[in-house]
């Protein structure tokens, strides 16, 4: 159906454009995104042709960004292809000395003011940290300190550019490719969600963890893409535009100047999927680590984390190795680990705790995501930052692809402003907060659950009477020692309901309230369902509570019966 309504939209804004007359874009003057059939280990052919691929996937399809002759271009590569999309022509530019653009993105500036306020309003807390200079800075065009944000609740010795330090560092950097705008703006929320929460985890991991925040990786590029405005510029790559190959580049999206700063560090650089095509969007520059933003975010991770690599590349980093480095990218729907590029079966020495914290990490954000090395779930990649934090420091790594829920609404690069409040965030912080937890050991051994530990039911019919206060029922829990999961499971169910409007929570033995589910609207007799729930911080002994609240003023029913799985 998705794609019924994708062709229904390009249809729609074909017929548009023809409406408003000879001023208006035809589509052959515009972007337009292609679905491509290209099944796992197909795609390279579309690398290697300069394409510009999206870090997106739809079972054996890619998408590519282009123009009109893209699709001639696709299907002389021997692709099928079909216009999945026209892309919004240009309107309004950008506003000199503005602070958002695009519905309420942030600009370059914005950030660096937000970083700066941060510390002034919280010195107890934050330290801000310039630890190089963008491209342009560095040939005096203008150009940026690159900048990042050290979050802790300080004592001596903290947020010191020192791999020696009293706590384990847990670090989110932000638009490395410089268009994928939600990833900067989730690590604004995070940034001021460290400075301001009232929730006591959060004060007791400011207390415990280092947290490290680049919110914008590649300003030059960040700066190229908020030039559009309210139709943002597609630019992926660094503000390099020397001209290598005597080869100009254009303005449209396949066909940028600038290096792609995910392939262009020294971890299996030149391998898959980069291309040496200054004009094409994944350019993986004259050599590796050639661009200033990759040197200087290798060395702040150098001087943040202490090297414990084995000497044998084969072998494990040790089992209380400290740390986890997050990259944010968009707009898929994963959890990726190394590694990105090399063999899609090859192994790190750390594969299996790696995999086993990005499969809980995938759980908690919903269905539709997946998790695994780069080249089993989407492509390979060769040169990338996650690669090379775990191939130079043995630090746990891992890429974020943020992307759109099962119905498209929040899809792309640039999703409407209201997306990240509305999606993107209520998803991230569940992910950020379980990753804050495991940053001071990442791949210490994770217990099997006991076997004794089986699913508790309550079977008992339970009256819900509407315009009460809520309903309570208890599941009592003896001989589940230990913790329960981050993906313990919950499931509700409900008869001779007529009407409804749920709201489900459930109570720890501590006491903290869980929201499974909020006025869930239905005229169903079973508004309930599966509902998977972070409890990794709770212990699974003790009496557990399912309060059920549904206020529509007509008919009643019963709780038929609920589970828990800790």
């Amino acid at each position: 159906m998705k794609r019924n309504r994708s062709r229904l939209a390009l249809l729609c804004v074909a017929a548009a454009l023809v409406a408003t007359g000879p001023a208006a874009a035809s589509p052959d003057d515009r972007d337009l995104l292609y679905e491509v059939h290209a099944p796992l280990g197909a795609e390279q052919a579309l690398f290697a042709g300069g394409f510009d691929v999206m870090e997106h996937r739809e079972g054996d399809s890619l998408f590519v960004l282009g123009d009109s002759a893209t699709g001639a271009a696709l299907e002389r590569a021997g692709f099928t292809a079909a216009v999945d999309q026209v892309l919004p022509e240009p309107s309004a530019g950008f506003t000199a000395g503005a602070d958002t653009f695009f519905g309420g993105y942030h600009t370059v500036d914005a950030h660096r003011q937000h970083l700066d306020q941060v510390a002034h309003d919280h010195p107890d807390l934050a330290t801000v940290v310039d630890y190089g200079d963008s491209w342009r800075k560095t040939r005096n065009r203008g150009g940026h300190d690159l900048l990042a944000i050290c979050i802790t609740r300080k004592r001596t010795g903290d947020c010191a550019l020192t791999p020696d330090a009293p706590k384990p560092r847990f670090f989110v950097m932000g638009q490395l490719h410089s268009r994928e705008l939600t990833t900067g703006e989730v690590a604004w929320r995070w940034i001021d969600h460290l400075v301001g929460s009232t929730d006591p985890e959060v004060a007791a991991l400011l207390d415990t963890t280092e947290f490290w925040v680049v919110p914008v990786a590649n300003p030059d590029g960040v700066q190229n893409v908020q030039q559009g405005g309210d139709s943002p510029v597609s630019h992926r790559k660094n503000g390099n535009d020397t001209d290598h190959q005597g080869t100009t580049c254009g303005t449209v999206s396949h066909s940028h100047h600038g290096v792609d700063l995910n392939r262009n560090t020294g971890s299996n650089w030149g391998l898959q999927n980069a291309s040496d095509g200054q004009c094409d969007q994944t350019y993986r520059g004259t050599g590796p680590e050639s661009e200033p933003e990759t040197q200087a975010l290798q060395a702040l991770w150098r001087s943040l984390y202490r090297d414990r690599r084995a000497a044998d590349p084969a072998q494990p980093a040790p089992t209380d190795t400290t740390g986890l480095v997050l990259s944010l990218h968009s707009y898929g729907n994963y959890v990726l680990f190394p590694w990105s590029g090399g063999a899609p079966d090859r192994r790190t020495g750390n594969d299996a705790p790696l995999r086993d914290l990005a499969q809980r990490l995938a759980e908690l954000a919903g269905p539709g995501w997946q998790y695994g090395q780069s080249g089993q779930v989407l492509y390979s990649a060769s040169g990338t930052t996650d690669d090379w934090v775990y191939d130079d420091l043995g630090v746990a790594s891992f890429v974020w692809e943020m992307g759109p829920p099962p119905e498209q609404a929040c899809g792309g690069f640039f999703p409407a402003h209201s997306c990240q409040d509305g999606f993107f965030w209520p998803k991230a912080l569940p992910m950020l907060l379980h990753s804050a937890r495991h940053t001071a050991a990442p791949y210490a051994p994770v217990p099997e659950p006991p076997a004794d530990c089986a699913t508790r039911i309550d079977d008992t019919d339970t009256p819900i009477i509407t315009r009460t206060p809520p309903v309570t029922v208890s599941l009592t829990v003896t001989g589940c020692a230990g913790d329960a999961r981050s993906a313990s499971q919950v499931e509700v169910h409900f008869k001779n309901l007529t009407g409804s409007i749920i709201t489900l929570d459930l109570i720890a033995p501590d006491g903290t309230a869980y929201r499974l589910q909020h006025q869930r609207v239905s005229s169903l007799p079973d508004p309930g369902g599966s509902f998977t729930v972070d409890l990794s911080r709770e212990s699974r002994d003790g009496t557990w509570q399912l309060r059920v609240h549904n206020v529509i003023w007509v008919g009643t029913g019963d709780l038929d019966r609920w589970s828990l799985t800790l």
